[in-house]
């Protein structure tokens, strides 16, 4: 099969969207299928593997003659939806340069991208979406944090927009694929998707690969600190993530103990201000914030301890690498990670931004080894025998396959 994966969002990207895309493709690929990446690239849409891009240039002044106050007043005077619309239509416009004809699937990454293909794609071709996050609760939780306006976030056009967003992308997929039964629960109460279309797959990674990655040290390798526990944490810096939560944690930790390091792997639009906490806090020299790094794997193979403090979460790859990686995982119960965690078997979970109990549960990690090479090795047995790349393709290809051949029979 010929298959497309397309995502709204932007590519190559620090994040798990991206990370899902490459490992299928690989997967699918590995079982001789063909594989096209599609996203944005700011200023373009393109095919990553491919010579074929659209600049987002060539569509301005007709977005600009078409969205006016008196054609499209509440998209026009927002700056927010009007450009998620105007990027919406400009991968639709693209996508129809490039031509779908080619492709035997499409399998969309978001439920904006699945929208913007359902109105251009030959109805021949299957669309499967996988919904890896629910996009409208992430931007309804930065609106009630937002600290500068004063607007009701229920009320806002931004959580409106999206909200429709969830129902239609969703709506116009002939198959709906998410990684955890919480998400499904979300998708379908909340946002009325169709539940009989849903299928259950969780996410999978390269394990000979990611094993032999801990080995490789990287160009550029980050020293252990002599004599201490290192906790480190892989995620993105942004408020969802709730490194705020972990910051404030490792404050009081570090009234107790010193014998610890934490590394934060990752970059974000919130570095700046959790570099500022931890001067406020006097622990700048206990965390270290290495930014965005290729040798995660490798990061991961010197750490005793993982932590995962997010507000919101599906199915996180970190906590799946964590596990490859055989560490115990503090982690947070939100989302998804509730299930990829087993509290007091191969981690410990404590309730979303509560800052005292993680406080609680990275002091027990580090006063008790046995312990916590315990859940370790639980951790990793777990993960070898339910996180194998073949085994979620095996499934992926099933769902192409099934749903190929219903539109041939319609």
């Amino acid at each position: 099969m010929k298959i497309l994966l397309a995502t709204y969002f932007q590519i190559p990207h620090v994040g798990g969207v991206w990370k899902y895309m490459l490992q299928v493709k690989q997967g699918l690929e590995q079982e001789g299928h063909q594989v096209d990446l599609f996203g944005n690239g700011l200023n373009r849409f393109y095919i990553f593997n491919g010579n074929q891009e659209v600049p987002k240039v060539h569509f301005k002044e007709m977005f600009d003659h078409k969205i006016t106050p008196a054609t499209a007043p509440l998209i026009a005077e927002h700056p927010w939806v009007r450009g998620a619309e105007t990027d919406r239509y400009n991968m639709e416009l693209s996508l129809a340069f490039i031509g779908l004809d080619q492709y035997d699937i499409i399998h969309a990454q978001d439920v904006l991208a699945a929208a913007a293909i359902k109105r251009i794609k030959p109805e021949r071709i299957p669309l499967v979406t996988s919904i890896h996050a629910s996009a409208a609760l992430t931007v309804l939780d930065m609106l009630k944090n937002n600290k500068t306006s004063s607007e009701d976030p229920m009320s806002s056009l931004v959580w409106k927009y999206y909200k429709s967003m969830e129902y239609l992308g969703s709506s116009v997929s002939d198959k709906i694929l998410l990684a955890s039964e919480w998400l499904k629960e979300v998708m379908v109460q909340q946002f009325r998707a169709p539940s009989e279309r849903i299928a259950l797959i969780p996410y999978a990674i390269d394990i000979p690969f990611f094993h032999s990655s801990m080995r490789t040290v990287s160009l550029n390798p980050i020293a252990k600190p002599t004599g201490k526990t290192v906790i480190i944490s892989t995620s993105r810096l942004s408020y969802e993530k709730g490194i705020h939560v972990l910051l404030n944690a490792l404050c009081r930790l570090y009234v107790d103990r010193q014998d610890w390091e934490c590394w934060l792997v990752g970059d974000g639009d919130k570095r700046k201000e959790y570099e500022e906490l931890c001067l406020r806090m006097g622990i700048q020299s206990a965390v270290r914030f290495l930014g965005s790094r290729e040798d995660v794997p490798y990061l991961l193979s010197q750490a005793e301890i993982f932590t995962m403090p997010s507000l919101m979460e599906t199915l996180s790859y970190s906590v799946m690498e964590a596990q490859l990686a055989g560490l115990p995982i503090a982690s947070s119960s939100a989302g998804g990670l509730k299930e990829a965690v087993r509290h007091n078997v191969d981690g410990l979970l404590s309730p979303p931004g509560d800052a005292h109990v993680l406080y609680l549960h990275l002091g027990r990690l580090l006063s008790d080894p046995s312990f916590r090479r315990r859940l370790g090795d639980n951790a990793l047995a777990w993960a070898l025998k339910n996180r194998s790349l073949q085994t979620m393709v095996k499934r992926l290809t099933e769902v192409y396959s099934e749903q190929v051949s219903l539109k041939k029979q319609s």
